[in-house]
């Protein structure tokens, strides 16, 4: 089974995979779409907006503003 395939999989049947070692479970992967849902993240652009600091309206993105 390759990447894409497994993306697929995750995707259209909203399947998680359950990553184990020794320990017990150590990873899940689901569908960055499902992960939002459980997060309660927003995913419209309009609400994301909404959420921004007004002082910071119509300022561009600078290369020091990356966090590396």
């Amino acid at each position: 089974m390759d990447l894409n395939e497994i993306k697929k999989l995750i995707q259209e049947e909203k399947a998680k995979i359950i990553i184990t070692d020794p320990n017990g479970i150590s990873l899940i992967v689901l569908d960055y779409e499902e992960y939002k849902k459980i997060k309660g993240i927003k995913t419209t652009k309009e609400e994301v907006k909404d959420e921004s600091p007004k002082e910071l309206e119509g300022e561009s993105l600078k290369v020091d503003d990356l966090p590396f």
